[in-house]
């Protein structure tokens, strides 16, 4: 299956029991596979795929947390793949040709499948834009 990005949505419990379980959502990866990792006095959720800290100095050292509940939910997030990069369609108001990110990095890995546009196919295309926003359709 591939990386896919999303929410892990986690509930964690305490020993000994001095505090109510905590629930919180951490956006990440579905290869992440949240942990608890003491440092410094703080236990802080890292991931187990590349080690990146998804939650630092969660809580004291002075009990240990346990998830009792972890479950990934992927989120899709459009992107179009622009000069050999993924981009979120969002940022240059492109179509979203790919409804994932995932889906187009192994598209732009393979030279986007015939989907690239050029610097000034793309220019053309921001300018029509332009024009359509300033019509009145009245």
């Amino acid at each position: 299956m591939p990386r896919q990005s999303g929410t892990w949505a986690i509930t964690v419990v305490y020993s000994p029991a001095v505090f109510s379980p905590d629930s919180t959502n951490l956006v990440g990866y579905s290869d992440d596979n949240p942990y608890f990792a003491l440092n410094n006095n703080q236990w802080s959720i890292l991931s187990a795929a590349d080690g990146r800290v998804m939650y630092p100095n969660w809580v004291g050292a002075n009990v240990t947390p346990s998830f009792s509940l972890k479950n990934f939910t992927p989120v899709a997030t459009p992107h179009d793949c622009i000069n050999g990069a993924c981009i979120m369609a969002s940022v240059y108001s492109t179509p979203g040709i790919y409804t994932t990110l995932e889906e187009c990095e192994v598209a732009c890995g393979i030279g986007c499948s015939g989907k690239c546009i050029s610097n000034s196919d793309w220019a053309q295309i921001q300018g029509l834009s332009n024009q359509l926003k300033n019509r009145s359709c009245n």
